[in-house]
């Protein structure tokens, strides 16, 4: 399978992604691997709004309900990979107020 949208991204940029099944299709579908614990965390970028129905809302609900994180922006991703690779420790963050506007 040819990977796409956000898996293609991270692959051209030297991160390994692989896509996986839409919603229900097939084994190893999303909520098969949510279910299963084969993941760590989830990136799904929103493209066509954030209504119900659509697959990317029931993902992004059911890492939620699962207490799997789930980036929904790829500079979010882009930071965790850097803090990763610096070996930054949980215990390094400070977090920040960035203030309500």
């Amino acid at each position: 399978m040819q990977p796409h949208g956000t898996a293609n991204f991270l692959n051209e940029n030297g991160v390994e992604a692989q896509t996986v099944q839409k919603m229900w299709e097939g084994e190893d579908s999303i909520p098969e691997l949510i279910q299963s614990g084969k993941l760590n965390f989830i990136i799904n970028t929103p493209t066509k709004g954030k209504h119900e129905s659509r697959d990317g809302f029931k993902i992004r609900r059911l890492a939620v309900e699962s207490k799997i994180p789930c980036f929904t922006a790829l500079d979010t991703v882009s930071a965790l990979y850097e803090a990763l690779e610096k070996g930054t420790k949980e215990e390094d963050l400070k977090p920040i107020d960035i203030g309500i506007i």
